[in-house]
């Protein structure tokens, strides 16, 4: 059973459902087939390195200087992630992609405790491409809700990518 909501039309990727993941994952491509692409930033979040990516949220509420669109949160502790906001306005499309995601993730929406990874919604900051004209200082950050698929436990948190970007992650 898929259940989704209208409101959400986002997924956050990080790892190897990245379009430009580097990982050579076999899903990869047509996993992100047909859905549009746009850099973003996952606050209250660390990124691990296991075989895959490895997200882990932290609590919102310990970040007294976080805002809904993230920009002030503290840049000494990376606590945030990089990736892709992946969208369509095709519903039958993204009931598809949720259904596909949902299985190379391991999340059964039963509330399963054998899902590998859970699967939350949570706010992302777009980030502009470079191609913008306009001041990015100036310019307010556009956030979108994001299905967002992490680790609540089984991540082994040895391997901290500090970056926060799983294509600087060690090889």
């Amino acid at each position: 059973m898929i259940i989704m909501s209208k409101a959400i039309r986002h997924f956050f990727v990080y790892g190897s459902l990245r379009p430009d993941d580097d990982s050579g994952q076999s899903w990869t491509k047509s996993a992100v087939s047909g859905l549009s692409a746009q850099k973003a930033k996952l606050f209250n979040a660390k990124l691990y390195q296991e075989e895959y990516a490895c997200a882990v949220l932290l609590d919102s509420s310990s970040s007294s200087s976080s805002k809904s669109s993230g920009c002030d949160i503290s840049s000494s502790a990376n606590n945030y992630i990089i990736g892709y906001a992946l969208s369509t306005n095709d519903d039958e499309l993204f009931k598809e992609k949720l259904q596909l995601f949902n299985e190379i993730e391991g999340y059964h929406y039963d509330g399963s405790s054998n899902n590998l990874y859970d699967r939350t919604v949570r706010d992302v900051e777009l980030i502009p491409s470079s191609t913008d004209s306009s001041n990015n200082n100036i310019q307010a950050r556009e956030s979108v809700k994001a299905y967002v698929y992490h680790r609540t436990n089984q991540c082994n948190r040895e391997k901290l990518i500090p970056s926060g970007d799983w294509l600087q992650r060690e090889r």
